[in-house]
C-alpha cells in the first residue's frame, strides 16, 4: 500500500483547549481512503507510528479525543 500525504490546507490542524487552560495543537494526516469499504486510514501528530483505521469519517480520534481530526462535523 503506498502512502499518500494530502495537502496539509484540506485538513487543516484544529486547536483544543487543555484542563490547565494551554492551548494544544494536534495535527492529523489521511494517509489513505478506500472508497470500495469506506475505510479511512488516518495518523495522529501525538502518535506518529500508529495508523487509525476508521468505517466512514472519523467522529473522534481515539489518541487525542479531538474531535472531528480529519475535516469538520459537516461532512
Amino acid at each position: 500500500m503506498a502512502v499518500r500525504k494530502l495537502s496539509p490546507l484540506l485538513f487543516p490542524a484544529k486547536t483544543r483547549i487543555s484542563a490547565c487552560g494551554a492551548a494544544g495543537r494536534h495535527t492529523h494526516s489521511l494517509i489513505d481512503v478506500r472508497t470500495d469499504r469506506n475505510l479511512y486510514f488516518f495518523a495522529c501528530e501525538s502518535q506518529p507510528l500508529l495508523t487509525i483505521t476508521s468505517y466512514g469519517a472519523p467522529k473522534r480520534c481515539p489518541v487525542c479525543r479531538q474531535n472531528y481530526p480529519i475535516g469538520n462535523e459537516s461532512q
